[in-house]
């Protein structure tokens, strides 16, 4: 008796749970808007800021605060997946791309089990535009990691050391702009995304690129991006490729930079500037023609007041020969930047910035420039430290032979 009491009261509570389980996504469906991006992450319902709820299949960086809901499928598919996996002690390379709208991740894996996460267009820009293709920014799906994102130092470029995230890279502050008008800058939400792909791709390379066209005082440019990854490696090599598709010569501007906020996402304090001889404590501009890298190193400016007990963890900017930027400087500000003589430190709790420009550059019918740099992570002095460049050249090339074939 007492057992079929039991099964009748759980049988009605099952019932009474459906009921309501299927009333909700009535209620859901009909009231909700729907954003659909085609990745099939999870289901989600959000709240945006008129109130409305949206339902969508993925969330990129931002929406977090707006969960209502969340069912993410990455718990589901682990566990038939069961121990499928890489053998331990061994680097590799796991990457999620989505060719039709040029978004993804790329996860490289140390043989000790740490790795380098970079994430590319999973985020919304400053004019609330979603950006696609081969620009650094966002994180990982929803509930990915299994912490539901605690922190957002997992985001943009990122180190796991196997106890905490070390955030390197925020999402880029990336533009070109006109010859004439370099105060107008055209941000990559505004460029027409013409497709991308997976060109190469094995367990320790990796190979993406997307490409894009951008009118430039009426004439078209297109813009051809290729990202290049190695297992063990933290960083990738970015070639840009900008060529004047139209019939009229045009000028334009490039810049390449971030508020990187290395150590912790969302401040810069304790960010100092390192190039290869030195520490940049001071707003200054560099010799893009002397120096080959620069970064920021989370370790204290003196200049600012703070002490030495950072987390030591730095990321670095090269540009390889080629194309080198007409201006490379660390500001406060995106834009502008007092000399080093004049003493004005690097102090912003938020804002110091890193910042390469190139141009103005004319370019032709027809004509070509391509830009080459590798972004990522640091390594450090066993002994003192100190920030390192890593070894790039792995990176470069397996990036070349696509460059030369024009994929």
């Amino acid at each position: 008796m007492l057992k079929r009491a039991l099964m009748t009261i759980f049988e009605s509570w099952r019932r009474i749970v459906c009921i309501c389980a299927v009333v909700l996504v009535g209620i859901l469906v009909s009231t909700a808007h729907f954003h659909f991006y085609g990745h099939l992450e999870g289901l989600y319902a959000l709240r945006d800021k008129n109130g409305a709820i949206v339902l969508t299949d993925d969330l990129i960086l931002g929406d977090e605060d707006q969960v209502v809901f969340a069912f993410p499928v990455e718990r589901v598919l682990g566990f038939f997946r069961g121990g499928v996996g890489h053998a331990s002690g061994i680097a590799h390379l796991d990457t999620e791309w989505f060719r039709f709208d040029g978004s993804g991740y790329v996860r490289s894996y140390m043989a000790d089990g740490t790795y380098y996460l970079m994430c590319f267009s999973r985020f919304i820009d400053s004019a609330g535009l979603e950006t696609k293709g081969l620009f650094v920014g966002g994180g990982l799906p929803f509930d990915l990691n299994g912490d539901q994102r605690v922190t957002m130092n997992e985001t943009g470029m990122a180190y796991y050391n196997g106890k905490e995230w070390l955030h390197t890279w925020c999402n880029v502050n990336e533009s070109i702009a006109s010859g004439q008008h370099p105060e107008a800058p055209i941000a990559p939400s505004t460029w027409r995304f013409l497709g991308s792909s997976v060109t190469m791709k094995t367990d320790e390379e990796l190979v993406l690129t997307s490409n894009h066209e951008v009118d430039i005082d009426g004439t078209p440019f297109r813009v051809e991006r290729i990202a290049s990854f190695k297992a063990g490696a933290r960083h990738t090599t970015l070639a840009i490729t900008i060529r004047n598709i139209g019939r009229n010569p045009a000028g334009y501007y490039y810049v390449y930079g971030d508020e990187p906020w290395v150590g912790d996402y969302g401040t810069s304090t304790g960010n100092v500037g390192w190039i290869q001889d030195r520490l940049i404590k001071y707003e200054t501009a560099i010799s893009p023609l002397n120096y080959g890298w620069a970064g920021y190193f989370d370790y204290g400016n003196e200049a600012a007041g703070e002490s030495h007990n950072q987390s030591g963890t730095a990321n670095f900017i090269e540009w390889q020969d080629g194309l080198r930027p007409d201006l490379v400087y660390f500001s406060n500000k995106i834009g502008t930047f007092a000399e080093e003589k004049d003493r004005v430190p690097l102090a912003s709790p938020n804002n110091r910035v890193i910042m390469l420009q190139w141009g103005p550059r004319m370019l032709v019918p027809g004509q070509s420039e391509t830009i080459i740099i590798s972004v990522g992570m640091a390594d450090a002095n066993p002994v003192t430290g100190f920030p390192v460049k890593p070894d790039t050249s792995g990176t470069l090339h397996l990036l070349i032979p696509y460059l030369k074939s024009g994929v």
